[in-house]
């Protein structure tokens, strides 16, 4: 049963909080958990008043104390995920958040940020990403530049950033690709073309291509080359998809 005189406290609290005297509201629910420290609303409200005040530290202690109080009380989850965000610590952000969702998994409030951080991290994945390119083109590292734009592509496909920078790094990517594959011998074309198959899902082709790769070389007494290696280890694993596809599909 609350104390009497810690929830007499804490009314006082709430009504500075009301009349937006955050400094002394904070003062109150302190003398409050003094009194009883178990209580999570008291370290909640408090949590409350420093995110007014823009004092995420203390705001995000506050809510670590509330959690600690209640470990069921969803909202210190909301509080301490609240403080992490604004300091921009998004991965521990997500942990206190997927935390409180363990606990009530339809808490709008928690779905909400979780969302909203994880587009936030993307974000910041995909703008990393594309200053990793700018420097990769810069050092005249194109096929690495090309990779790294590919990546950002996968996380958030027609930013405008990425399109951008593909139509600098693509176009010479695909100059040095066509001198390569120029350069290739018949054995690493089968080779390659088995690696795009694969790309493709054409798995079935891709068996095709590593198997005529491995009988010229084979052929050639290059069975143990790295070449037939790479080619035998990626035949046995293309072999291996193509078989799960047929069982699935048939079953």
């Amino acid at each position: 049963m609350p104390n009497a005189q810690a929830e007499a406290i804490k009314a006082e609290g709430n009504a500075f909080f009301k009349g937006g005297k955050y400094k002394e509201a904070i003062a109150k629910y302190k003398e409050a958990v003094a009194i009883d420290a178990s209580v999570p609303s008291y370290w909640s409200n408090m949590a409350a008043c420093h995110e007014k005040l823009r004092e995420f530290d203390e705001m995000a202690e506050a809510g670590r104390s509330c959690i600690l109080a209640d470990k069921k009380f969803v909202k210190g989850y909301y509080r301490l995920a609240t403080a992490q965000k604004a300091m921009n610590d998004l991965p521990n952000c997500i942990k206190t958040l997927e935390s409180g969702l363990a606990i009530q998994s339809s808490n709008p409030d928690l779905k909400r940020m979780k969302k909203e951080v994880t587009e936030l991290q993307r974000g910041e994945q995909v703008a990393a990403y594309c200053s990793k390119a700018q420097e990769l083109l810069q050092n005249g590292d194109i096929p690495n530049a090309m990779k790294t734009l590919d990546l950002a592509s996968r996380l958030d496909a027609g930013n405008p950033d990425i399109e951008a920078m593909m139509k600098k790094i693509k176009p010479k990517w695909e100059t040095m690709e066509k001198k390569r594959k120029a350069g290739l011998s018949s054995v690493e074309q089968h080779k390659e073309k088995g690696d795009e198959c694969y790309k493709n899902a054409q798995f079935e082709d891709a068996v095709g291509h590593y198997s005529k790769c491995l009988d010229q070389l084979v052929k050639d007494g290059q069975g143990t080359s790295d070449l037939a290696l790479k080619a035998y280890s990626n035949r046995a694993g293309r072999s291996l998809l193509l078989y799960m596809f047929l069982f699935c599909f048939e079953g």
